[in-house]
């Protein structure tokens, strides 16, 4: 519900968009109902969120300054970069849409606030490469023991070199837009998760990250996007930042990509010092 909220879903749509069984989800239903976290439409039967969402929203904001912190920087980057731009995060082995602000073109996020997709190689590196051992190397073997060799180093590659520069550089392909254009056509239907994962399999060629950026050459780039720290040095959220249909110099892209690292550097040591006490 909180991926699509233009919609609203009778019992039967959650049962077959959860694999719930139907007696089951509507006990569910009910109990949330009671709580008041569901609200129901008594003539079309129809369920959606509650207000007592917006405060359990509220309450994970306040206790989460970097939430704050990070929204704030997403937003500003967006208004001076006229670029869309999205904060993610980890949701358990999932990554979730947390915040998208529009570019000057006024252009959706693929990915929308609420929706989720697999925190599934090649997705989601930046999450992994800062990451204890056994956690990047469970990411660098998305189909565990049957993962090829050339998967794995592949994978690991693309997490050394993402520690390396501090960011991503997505290119443009075909698989990348197909895995686009397919979250933007789940607006309603949810993500058939088949269809999702032959697509990630598809785009599965090492985070279709450049091995060098050279200043003069030119880059069709997808997005940019870079990691935001906590005071363990876990990462907890990712900026991403899309790019028109056009290619952009190497040079540019690289001013981009230190301005963005530089930018998500200063708001967690800015998080860190309130968390500390420092400059209150």
């Amino acid at each position: 519900m909180a991926g699509q909220p233009a919609e609203t879903f009778t019992l039967s749509d959650i049962v077959r968009l959860t694999g719930t069984n139907a007696s089951s989800c509507h006990a569910i239903l009910n109990v949330l109902m009671q709580r008041g976290y569901l609200l129901r439409d008594p003539e079309r039967k129809t369920y959606w969120l509650a207000p007592a969402v917006v405060a359990i929203g509220e309450a994970a904001a306040r206790h989460d300054p970097l939430l704050t912190q990070a929204r704030r920087v997403a937003q500003d980057w967006a208004l001076a970069s006229g670029r869309e731009t999205l904060l993610t995060a980890r949701a358990g082995s999932d990554i979730i849409g947390v915040a998208r602000f529009a570019g000057l073109g006024g252009k959706a996020a693929s990915l929308r606030v609420g929706q989720r997709v697999p925190l599934r190689a090649p997705l989601g590196g930046l999450f992994f490469a800062w990451s204890e051992d056994d956690d990047a190397a469970a990411w660098c073997a998305p189909d565990g023991p049957s993962t090829s060799q050339a998967a794995r180093e592949a994978h690991e590659g693309a997490l050394a070199l993402l520690r390396e520069r501090g960011f991503l550089v997505s290119l443009r392909s075909a698989e990348h837009g197909a895995f686009t254009r397919h979250l933007v056509e789940s607006q309603g239907d949810g993500i058939e998760e088949g269809r999702l994962a032959m697509l990630l399999a598809a785009m599965d060629n090492g985070l279709y990250q450049p091995e060098a950026i050279d200043a003069d050459q030119e880059y069709w780039v997808q997005n940019l996007s870079a990691p935001i720290f906590d005071r363990h040095g876990r990462v907890i959220y990712n900026i991403g930042v899309s790019y028109s249909e056009a290619p952009i110099k190497g040079r540019q892209l690289q001013r981009d990509a230190l301005a963005l690292v530089e930018t998500c550097n200063e708001s967690w040591a800015d998080n860190r010092n309130m968390e500390v006490g420092v400059g209150l």
